[in-house]
């Protein structure tokens, strides 16, 4: 008797792969990450369509697979759909690239379609260029995109997803999946009634609240500012020894230091950084690994420059990360995955961070150099696509940052989603710049 041919285990999208998936259908808004190289040279749109070919044979290229069974959660198969390349062929002045790249985050993404990414190049009229990955954050985290650029630099082997299963196979796998996810929320009423009888559940805690703001009278036409500004690595690095602590924890006290500037921050309470880890691992098939470390940051630390206090206290949140079990969230989370879209518009927005700081670190050399060799830097972001006023009041607004090394070049970007507490880019990078300064580092403004 013939052995039975064995079938891939399909890749369910996990609940963060869920909410941002969603984000595509209208439910919310749709979140898409941007890498950045700015090169000293014209692009070359040979080694950029290598590049693009290199990606769709590996795990960035994925589309969601609608489940038939209800209570079973969506699947991610392969996209067949072919990589979208935009070369731009006329030259834009270097002081508009902040511009274009705030247009390239609007460009047309869906998951849903097998249109999970694009690469996008333009040169610039200084005899340089900019090439940008965009990418939905539904389908790939910081960590997995830069594992697949990697692996196109190297010509590793790609990662690439299973098709998922057809026929009688594929609703006999559905229907195990719901039957699980039923199970899991059996299994979380169960732990709800034992922490209640026991006195453990966890009570709500209100956040200590913010100053007051004037509405922005022009938050119709408002968009979320851009901000690219560029650094000595060299003076980073000596600036956050200088001061007792890392660039890591710079980063942070800085980040802290613009929201408090901007207003999105409560007076007198340590200020709130949440900083992502990534859970990735070599040979990894999930979309979204990354958890949340939130770190509070002392005021005095603060008013004393004092990184060696941050340094500390962003190691406390990290083990806290670690040690941390599943816990027992208020929603049993695959309940929450299982609901129409019907439904989830029409439930409130989840908040957002006050402060989310993204740091990559130093970026390996094959990620640096993939879209060119004569690199001047890099840049990392994402953000909601097309973010309106309402849309960054409804998550409770906030700043997004990030720092990247490149080598002799770091970048640190941001993006204060505050119709009312920064109303545009020019008063937010003179903000920026000032503050910047006042730690000694000279910015160059992309």
């Amino acid at each position: 008797m013939p052995a039975r041919r064995a079938v891939p285990r399909p890749v369910r999208l996990e609940f963060a792969d869920d909410m941002f998936a969603r984000g595509h259908r209208g439910v919310g808004a749709p979140v898409v990450s941007q890498r950045v190289w700015r090169l000293t040279a014209p692009y070359d749109a040979d080694r950029l369509r290598r590049v693009a070919d290199g990606l769709a044979r590996g795990r960035l290229s994925r589309r969601v697979e609608r489940a038939l069974l209800p209570g079973a959660r969506d699947a991610w198969g392969p996209s067949d759909r072919p990589p979208v390349v935009a070369l731009e062929h006329r030259p834009i002045p270097a002081a508009e690239v902040t511009d274009w790249l705030a247009a390239r985050q609007r460009d047309h993404i869906d998951p849903h379609e097998g249109r999970s990414w694009r690469l996008s190049a333009v040169d610039t009229d200084d005899g340089g260029s900019v090439v940008t990955l965009c990418v939905a954050h539904a389908v790939a985290d910081g960590s997995s995109i830069k594992d697949s650029l990697v692996t196109v630099a190297t010509d590793a082997p790609p990662l690439a997803l299973p098709e998922p299963p057809a026929g009688l196979e594929r609703l006999r796998t559905e229907a195990a999946d719901a039957a699980a996810q039923l199970r899991a929320i059996a299994g979380w009423a169960r732990a709800r009634v034992r922490a209640r009888r026991s006195g453990t559940l966890p009570t709500p805690t209100t956040a200590p609240a913010l100053p007051e703001v004037t509405p922005n009278p022009a938050a119709d036409s408002w968009t979320a500012p851009l901000m690219v500004a560029e650094l000595d690595t060299a003076a980073v690095v000596e600036t956050a020894a200088r001061h007792g602590g890392s660039t890591n924890a710079w980063f942070v006290a800085v980040a802290a230091e613009i929201l408090d500037a901007i207003g999105h921050a409560a007076p007198g309470a340590p200020i709130p950084v949440s900083v992502p880890i990534s859970g990735f691992q070599p040979g990894d098939v999930r979309a979204n690994s990354t958890r949340i470390a939130r770190v509070e940051v002392p005021r005095d630390a603060l008013t004393a420059r004092d990184l060696a206090v941050v340094k500390v206290a962003c190691k406390e949140a990290y083990t806290r990360v670690g040690s941390a079990g599943p816990g027992l969230s208020p929603i049993p989370l695959p309940l929450v995955q299982m609901l129409p879209d019907a439904v989830l518009r029409r439930l409130p927005q989840p908040p957002s961070a006050a402060c989310l700081a993204s740091n990559n670190g130093t970026l390996p050399e094959p990620f640096v150099h993939v879209m060119g060799e004569r690199v001047r830097s890099v840049s990392t972001f994402g953000t909601y696509q097309s973010m309106t006023a309402d849309q960054a009041r409804a998550v409770g607004g906030g700043l997004l940052a990030w720092h990247a090394d490149a080598g002799a070049r770091s970048t640190l970007t941001l993006i204060p989603a505050e119709p009312d507490r920064v109303p545009d880019r020019a008063a937010f990078t003179r903000l920026v710049v000032e503050l910047l300064g006042s730690w000694d580092l000279d910015a160059e403004l992309w």
